[in-house]
């Protein structure tokens, strides 16, 4: 089926459950809504993208109803990215960062390690024709070679980690490749970031680790990831924040995670120590 007429369909039914006003939608809706979580709908997104969302998932369902995930952060980006940039998605999960950040930058670097996802990252990078993304199938940490990643259930597979003490033993488990940033660089394969989003559930500080000649260079200007804020508004992560400050960069602001949801989790953005604030 054409992805137009997909379109058509995933757009009808978004205007359905959102809009549409008739006595029998809450039971409609109710009684059926298992049904409306199994096929994968077609949605416009962002101002002339179209991404693919079931609304089992969390973070796609957030999509479809919202129109965005993480607003504030895509708020942040849309102020801080230049024509010139050159952006890297760490835990690019289905690539609605990328999408958002492809059609404002020169180049978008995305890495992510988890099957599921991969696939429909690929996806929406081909049928937007985004040329200007190159796609990683792999983590960045601290060392090169393998790592288990533990996949989060299908309800929300944002929560995918490396980290073994955020997630329940009996969920399924990946061997995935790792690469160290500063390697991939180091072998020209790819260019530096002057942006940087992190979300890999805990695994930030490793990403960092794989990075020291990268945040030594100054080419990177702001770093944007996700951690859950602390009692004083500071990272919770001690090894992240440990990283930072030694690569010399301090946290400028928050921005919440996710506004409708009390969870404690912010995004945070780092800055060189003495760079103009970024735009909050």
């Amino acid at each position: 089926m054409p992805v137009t007429l997909r379109l058509w369909l995933g757009e009808s039914l978004r205007w359905y459950l959102i809009r549409a006003k008739h006595p029998l939608k809450g039971y409609l809706v109710g009684h059926f809504w298992s049904w409306f979580c199994k096929p994968r709908l077609w949605i416009r997104y962002d101002t002339d993208a179209a991404i693919t969302v079931c609304l089992r998932d969390y973070l796609q369902q957030r999509i479809f109803f919202d129109r965005a995930y993480e607003r504030p952060l895509l708020d942040w980006l849309a102020r801080e990215l230049r024509p010139d940039d050159v952006f890297w998605d760490v835990g690019a999960n289905i690539g609605a960062v990328t999408l958002f950040a492809s059609g404002r930058c020169r180049r978008v670097v995305a890495f992510e390690p988890d099957p599921r996802s991969l696939s429909l990252l690929r996806q929406h990078v081909d049928v937007n024709r985004r040329t200007n993304v190159e796609i990683v199938p792999a983590a960045l940490g601290e060392e090169p070679g393998r790592a288990t990643l533990h996949q989060a259930p299908a309800a929300n597979t944002g929560m995918t980690t490396l980290m073994t003490g955020r997630v329940r033993a009996d969920v399924p488990q990946v061997d995935v490749r790792v690469e160290r940033a500063d390697d991939l660089l180091a072998a020209s394969r790819y260019e530096r970031p002057n942006i940087i989003k992190m979300d890999v559930e805990g695994a930030e500080h490793l990403v960092l680790r794989g990075a020291t000649k990268l945040l030594a260079s100054g080419s990177v200007r702001a770093i944007a990831f996700e951690d859950r804020r602390s009692s004083d508004g500071t990272p919770a992560n001690a090894a992240l924040a440990a990283c930072l400050s030694d690569a010399g960069y301090v946290v400028d602001f928050v921005v919440p995670s996710d506004e409708k949801l009390d969870d404690g989790m912010a995004n945070f953005v780092a800055v060189p120590k003495g760079a103009r604030r970024a735009s909050p």
